[in-house]
């Protein structure tokens, strides 16, 4: 059974997205109305509507678990982890996150996400993430970190947890009928 968990905007995220609009938007209107040519408000203008497509088409919206992945659904991006390659799932304190900086990706508009170092780990890890609170942590079988949030995290790990868990039983008897088919 596939369950959704959506992703919400936390007032800190709201702040952040309507100043950064309202910066950009007054530095428009500032190079267009006292720039002596056309040249720089143009370029500044396609610049920051190439930077700020890429942002919003990296928005995260929701995360979608079922018996075979864990999805993590943006406006254009999918990242799907299949149930069987999680490593360990675990929650995350904000305490562990004070320390991570943004190396590609935003941190603020329209939510927290991009590629992040961990100045107390050493390690980089991919966030999706519109709340700086209720972090999960994945890691995969092959070393990759996802930080997301979900506002029911337990439920999250539980739910991974179980698929993976049913995806090993299933293995298991695969294994063993075709271990005892090659025995006739």
């Amino acid at each position: 059974m596939r369950k959704v968990y959506r992703y919400t905007f936390d007032k800190r995220t709201k702040r952040i997205t309507a100043a950064i609009s309202l910066v950009l938007a007054g530095v428009i209107a500032f190079l267009s109305f006292y720039s002596i040519s056309g040249f720089l408000p143009a370029w500044f203008l396609t610049f920051g509507a190439a930077v700020l497509a890429l942002y919003v088409l990296s928005i995260p919206k929701y995360v979608s678990v079922d018996e075979n992945a864990l999805e993590i659904h943006c406006v254009v991006e999918l990242t799907r982890i299949a149930v069987e390659d999680v490593e360990t799932i675990r929650r995350m304190d904000r305490r562990e996150m004070k320390y991570a900086v943004p190396l590609l990706g935003s941190y603020g508009f329209f939510g927290y996400y991009g590629y992040y170092y961990g100045f107390s780990e050493m390690s980089c890890f991919k966030v999706y993430a519109t709340a700086w609170k209720d972090f999960v942590r994945i890691e995969d079988i092959y070393e990759d970190i996802y930080v997301i949030n979900c506002d029911d995290a337990d439920d999250l790990i539980r739910r991974v947890l179980e698929a993976k868990a049913a995806k090993r039983e299933q293995e298991e008897a695969a294994e063993a009928a075709g271990s005892s088919d090659e025995e006739d």
